[in-house]
């Protein structure tokens, strides 16, 4: 959904939106599904910008980082973004950044895609990495099956080249 700006006056505009984001409006490395999110708030205008304040949930399924199993994933926060129009942007090449000005977005046109501003929230969300399980044994580098379930990965324990030069010395039956 998107919010005509230009119909605020005076009066913060509300908006209550339900949407499903895919994969591929976030990371597709670390979702595995649509990620449900709820957008609740107001924009309003502040002295020649807009300020969106509100809250949002979500809910999915992410990516184990190890073994790529599907993980429950939740969150709820509140959040603060302001906007200005496109027309204010600083343009191309290098320019000085205020501090006050690391959170401002710019928008060509005078609406604001509340998809969009789900989009950025999620993702500033998703944790780093997620796991399973703390104990999760991930996927075998070999043949790639999940070394979680039991036999399904049948390859041989690979043995560190590093330790060759003491197996040398403890098999040669050599003892002082």
């Amino acid at each position: 959904m998107k919010l005509d700006l230009s119909r605020i006056e005076n009066e913060p505009l509300r908006f209550d939106e339900k949407l499903s984001l895919p994969p591929d409006r976030l990371d597709e490395d670390q979702v595995a599904g649509p990620i449900e999110v709820r957008l609740e708030g107001t924009v309003r205008p502040v002295g020649g910008r807009y300020l969106a304040e509100g809250h949002v949930t979500a809910a999915g399924d992410l990516l184990c980082s190890r073994c790529l199993a599907p993980v429950p994933w939740r969150m709820e926060e509140a959040f603060s973004a302001e906007y200005r129009s496109g027309s204010e942007a600083p343009g191309e090449g290098e320019f000085a950044v205020e501090e006050e000005e690391l959170d401002v977005a710019f928008l060509d046109i005078h609406e604001l895609d509340l998809s969009d501003v789900a989009a950025e929230q999620v993702t500033l969300s998703l944790p780093m990495r997620i796991v399973c399980d703390e104990g999760c044994a991930g996927l075998c580098p070999r043949c790639g099956a999940n070394r979680n379930v039991e036999g399904a990965c049948r390859c041989e324990p690979e043995t560190d080249p590093r330790w060759d030069g003491l197996r040398n010395v403890v098999g040669s039956g050599t003892a002082n």
